[in-house]
């Protein structure tokens, strides 16, 4: 998470939509500070934040599943910096902590003994309605950046919280490999209808479209229904555990 007391903002920093990019501009261009950690939520900000800094604007970023588990999947097979294969320390709460390094060497694993392609990673381990912490305030906050318009978003919405904006955002941790239209990845109907029903809910709750040539592959009726309940115990776990 990134603070600026003279602008009075905070940005908080969703994994994967490219907030790694937007958070080192504004520390180093701009005089932003960092506050708690990089992923830290807008709930731990709220707990710890003072009266008055918790009236100061928030600005969040959302990106389309589709392209962000593609990117995931090629950070893992390509394991820049040994992120995954030397299983770093990562910040934040133990448990997430825990829970994250647990989930990355399953998956890194996998992909890399079993040389997977993505629809064999996709496949194996997506296999309910996907959701993430955006869907707890997020819909709340003051600004929201998405991945799809970065560049025009950035300078839109920092400019309009007082940031003198003076040069386009730098690129930074582009993913090897991945192609631009990423939901080409998805190649069989079998990987398009769990992708309708994996990231159909999310995606309408953003507003986010399939392809046109998937229309005809429909969404599972209980797709929303699984969401909606799921949602209820992660709300809770990102809420105060997380």
């Amino acid at each position: 998470m990134v603070i600026d007391h003279q602008h009075q903002f905070i940005f908080v920093e969703l994994p994967l939509t490219a907030t790694s990019a937007i958070s080192k501009e504004i520390r180093e261009q701009y005089g932003c500070e960092p506050f708690l950690n990089k992923h830290a939520t807008y709930d731990d900000f709220l707990r710890k934040a003072s009266d008055e800094e918790k009236k100061y604007t928030s600005i969040g970023s959302v990106r389309n599943p589709l392209d962000q588990t593609v990117s995931m999947y090629f950070k893992y097979k390509n394991d820049l910096d040994q992120r995954f294969s030397s299983g770093r320390k990562r910040p934040g709460k133990w448990l997430r902590k825990s829970l994250a390094k647990n989930r990355d060497a399953i998956r890194y694993q996998y992909i890399i003994n079993n040389n997977a392609t993505f629809e064999n990673y996709f496949m194996q381990f997506f296999k309910w309605p996907y959701s993430n912490w955006s869907i707890v305030h997020h819909k709340e906050m003051n600004h929201i950046i998405r991945f799809e318009h970065l560049v025009a978003d950035y300078r839109k919405v920092f400019t309009a919280v007082g940031l003198p904006i003076t040069r386009d955002l730098p690129q930074a941790n582009k993913t090897p490999e991945k192609k631009a239209d990423f939901w080409s990845y998805y190649e069989s109907d079998a990987a398009k209808r769990r992708a309708k029903f994996v990231f159909g809910p999310f995606m309408r709750y953003w507003g986010y479209d399939f392809p046109e040539g998937w229309n005809n592959i429909k969404e599972p009726w209980h797709a929303q229904m699984l969401f909606n309940t799921f949602n209820v115990f992660k709300k809770l776990y990102w809420r105060f555990l997380r």
